[in-house]
């Protein structure tokens, strides 16, 4: 292959830099997502132990309030982060011919990233295990409190699991952004030449994937009115997601084997 067919050193630095700026903007819009029924839980909660003398209406009102707020506010990070994931955002997809100095620098830079990755990843993963601990800890109440008073409690103690989820997944998504941007011109892991090819149909049915989950969350927590509770549907729309995305990758896989 002829040189003029290699990435230039300056088009990869402008790649990694521009990657580095959206991690942040993501994931503090990730994380802004997570937080955002938080308020509400608290105010649910509190009210309905009569903590608060104010009204559920109200508390709920104002929690409904809030969480808008910080959907807008993590919309407006996405397009944000999404501007700068523009820059030469090909190499996702195609294919990166690097040259031997070049690489050899991507590979050094890589490697020097390898320690800071891992750190962000053990904190994000065990602030994930831990959040478990205050949905846990309100089985101590068990004995003391009656059923619905102690779904009440569970319903204010689950704003503390999302709060430790929300932050768990901050470090999670800005270091992996950051780590697949090597990988992506390196070509490794997830993204070979094989897998590259399948990226753009899978991000194509992504999009209108999280779409319609925004959709039917706020349909239903708005029709319901069972905010408490509704938040589920997050977690469980990644769990549907992660499945979505590796049955795409094998029909893909399939389609380019034959």
């Amino acid at each position: 292959m002829s040189q003029k067919n290699y990435l230039s050193q300056s088009s990869v630095q402008d790649f990694l830099s521009a990657r580095k700026r959206s991690s942040t903007l993501i994931a503090t819009g990730v994380m802004l997502c997570i937080f955002s029924p938080i308020l509400l839980l608290v105010l649910i909660s509190l009210t309905r132990l009569d903590i608060l003398t104010t009204s559920i209406n109200f508390a709920t009102g104002t929690g409904v309030i809030v969480l808008l707020v910080f959907i807008a506010a993590a919309v407006a990070l996405f397009i944000a982060g999404n501007r700068w994931l523009k820059v030469n955002e090909n190499y996702e997809y195609e294919d990166c011919n690097l040259s031997e100095e070049l690489r050899k620098q991507i590979l050094k830079s890589s490697n020097d990233y390898e320690t800071q990755h891992m750190v962000f990843k053990i904190m994000g993963i065990t602030f994930c295990i831990l959040s478990a601990i205050p949905l846990m800890s309100g089985a101590l109440f068990m004995g003391s409190l009656s059923n619905s008073r102690l779904d009440d409690l569970m319903t204010g103690l689950s704003a503390i699991t999302v709060l430790l989820v929300g932050v768990g997944v901050f470090f999670l998504v800005k270091s992996n952004i950051i780590y697949d941007s090597f990988n992506i011109i390196l070509q490794l892991d997830d993204y070979t030449s094989e897998k590259k090819a399948g990226k753009k149909l899978i991000e194509k049915y992504a999009t209108i994937y999280w779409m319609t989950i925004s959709f039917v969350y706020l349909a239903y927590s708005f029709m319901s009115n069972n905010w408490s509770q509704s938040w589920m549907i997050w977690p469980l729309a990644g769990i549907a997601y992660g499945i979505f995305e590796a049955i795409l990758s094998l029909k893909k896989k399939k389609a380019v084997s034959e």
